[in-house]
């Protein structure tokens, strides 16, 4: 097959694989032009034709237009064998006949010229986007996994819910709280007291008295032999507090030490052990109050020479 430039008016062979790989679209070799092969095949027994150049038309021309034109233009009646050296050029080698490499859609075409590439609107997508709703089977899937859409009904709801949950968490919180520091509480505000108190006793556990060592001094204590028996230890002492509400009774630790000021024997007085049988260790220390104390204590033969009393609370 041949194809004729509509740009130079080479005439080229072309074959109909090069025609199928671009629709028809090929590159001129001579001009670089790309055209449609398709709209412009000749017969295979038209020759290979290429303008005359100037210098050599001017010779070939005839005084008469019309002559001249018969001439140049005439029918051979037998094909002559390619000879070199004539006006005609060699035929270009099939290489330069590749199919045009841009795409088919924006290949300019000789049947539109006044169209150029940048202008001719792009074709659209030969596959139009679908929405995956819109695929069968595909949105119970997904529902199945992400769930369905929460409905502002359903937002609202959950949030109130949230919002009581909260709240309760927050309320409970603030009673462990208040249970916890009940004694605090009720030394920072006495009138809380008497409710704090029925509160304790609601739930079994009583009210705790306060337990601070630091307001509870030893006014002054005594220690001696007890004349009539050696073995026994007279200890009398005055504890005071001092704090502006009432506290539990201390636990006192008497040491007793040598003439070297070493501890030979310590011992733990709880409050029922030092407290007068007029006082019960259930009883509080009341604020900026006396308590006496009257003890006598077995010491099985120890020759104390000094001794150390200090109040605690366990």
């Amino acid at each position: 097959m041949k194809t004729c430039c509509p740009s130079c008016q080479t005439i080229f062979r072309v074959t109909s694989e090069q025609i199928r790989a671009r629709a028809g679209k090929v590159r001129c070799g001579q001009c670089r032009t790309v055209f449609n092969a398709i709209d412009s095949l000749l017969d295979d027994d038209a020759p290979l034709l290429t303008p005359i150049p100037p210098d050599q038309a001017t010779v070939a021309a005839s005084s008469d237009p019309a002559t001249a034109a018969v001439q140049t233009w005439e029918e051979p009646t037998h094909r002559p064998a390619p000879a070199t050296g004539l006006l005609l050029p060699p035929v270009p080698e099939p290489t330069d006949m590749q199919p045009a490499d841009i795409p088919i859609e924006s290949a300019p075409c000789s049947s539109e010229p006044g169209i150029t590439s940048a202008e001719k609107p792009l074709a659209e997508s030969p596959v139009r986007p679908h929405e995956t709703r819109a695929m069968p089977g595909y949105g119970g899937w997904l529902e199945g996994v992400v769930g369905r859409p929460a409905r502002p009904a359903d937002k609202a709801m959950t949030s109130r819910t949230f919002a009581t949950v909260a709240a309760l968490l927050a309320v409970m919180l603030a009673c462990q709280l208040v249970f916890h520091f009940r004694t605090a509480i009720a030394i920072g505000i006495p009138g809380l007291r008497p409710a704090l108190t029925a509160l304790s006793d609601a739930l079994g556990t009583g009210m705790p008295l306060p337990r601070h060592s630091e307001w509870v001094s030893i006014e002054n204590s005594e220690l001696q032999i007890d004349p009539g028996r050696n073995k026994l230890l007279a200890l009398q002492a005055t504890l005071r507090n001092r704090a502006a509400y009432a506290q539990a009774y201390p636990a006192l630790e008497l040491t007793l030490t040598d003439s070297n000021d070493k501890v030979i024997a310590r011992r733990v007085l709880q409050p029922d052990e030092y407290l007068l049988p007029s006082l019960l260790p259930e009883e509080s220390f009341a604020a900026n109050a006396d308590v006496e104390i009257r003890l006598w204590i077995e010491a099985g033969g120890i020759k104390a020479a000094g001794y150390r009393l200090y109040v605690f609370y366990p």
